[in-house]
Parts: structure tokens; sequence; C-alpha cells
């Protein structure tokens, strides 16, 4: 897929945990949940105005929130733990909660309709299920990925076009 002419982003056409697609994601949840870098202000007595000086604390952030709403029961499992429940053909027939603390944690890949993949390589993914059961939505189950410096020290994430 080639990136529009305008570089611009836009639309999330995939999303996916250490390559594997993680189904419908609920229109218009996908948050980047960016926040401004912190700086220090050094203030003199002397003067009453504006800082002397500002020191970086730390550079801005991203936290991607986005709801998934198709419960496929083995993806569940893959990013909430538990155990995928089978008939006896093996096929999956159902999900069960596991009683212990899950953090998934892995690579994620986002690729968008206007042609560019983000890659985040290290990101801890965590899941709760919500929403409502009535005949108007459907439940979902909200995500958040807190992004990590990769073991290698590289970048933390990534975009660039999609060339496949």
């Amino acid at each position: 897929m080639a990136k529009n002419d305008l570089n611009l982003m836009y639309g999330l056409d995939k999303l996916s945990f250490e390559g594997k697609d993680l189904g419908y994601i609920e229109e218009d949840s996908f948050d980047w949940g960016g926040a401004k870098g912190e700086v220090t202000d050094i203030r003199a007595a002397q003067k009453k105005g504006y800082p002397v000086a500002k020191i970086p604390k730390s550079n801005g952030t991203v936290n991607p929130t986005f709801d998934l709403i198709q419960f496929n029961y083995e993806n569940m499992a893959e990013i909430m733990g538990g155990e995928v429940k089978t008939d006896n053909e093996s096929k999956p027939i159902g999900w069960g909660a596991p009683s212990n603390i899950v953090m998934c944690s892995g690579k994620f890949t986002i690729d968008t309709d206007s042609g560019q993949r983000i890659t985040i390589p290290n990101a801890l993914l965590s899941v709760y299920i919500t929403g409502n059961l009535n005949l108007t939505s459907v439940s979902k189950l909200k995500c958040e990925l807190g992004i990590m410096e990769p073991a290698d020290g590289g970048e933390p994430f990534s975009i660039e076009d999609i060339t496949e």
C-alpha cells in the first residue's frame, strides 16, 4: 500500500500482537493517549516574570487505547490469559478467565488505511471487559498499551511507510 501524497495518517486497518491480528476494533475507539513532555522551570529571585531557564525532564509519551469488540476466544487467552474451552473436535467454544494476574507484553504493529505501519517493539497490554449487554451496543475488551523501552535500547516506536 502506498502512502497518501499529503503525508496524512488516518484510519485503523489492522492491529497485531506478536504477528497475530487481534480482530475488530470499535470504530473511533483508537486513541494515541498522547501527553506532552515535561520541563522544570528554573526561577531566579531577581527575575519576577519568566523562568531564567527550562530543563527538559522527559519527552512526550503515548499510551494508545482501543476497544476490541471481537470476542475471539483464542485471542482473549492470548492477551488476557485464561483457558480456551474446546468441544470434542478441539473447536473453541468458550474462554475461562485466569485466576492469577496476567499481563501480556510484546511487539505490536498497527497498519493504517493511509499506508503507514506503526511498530511498537515492547509494550505491556492491559485488558479488561467492559460495555453493556443490550441490543444497541456490544461488549468490549478495553485495551491500553504501555509503551516501554525495548531491551536493546532501540526506538520505543516507529512510523514507516508500508512497502509490502
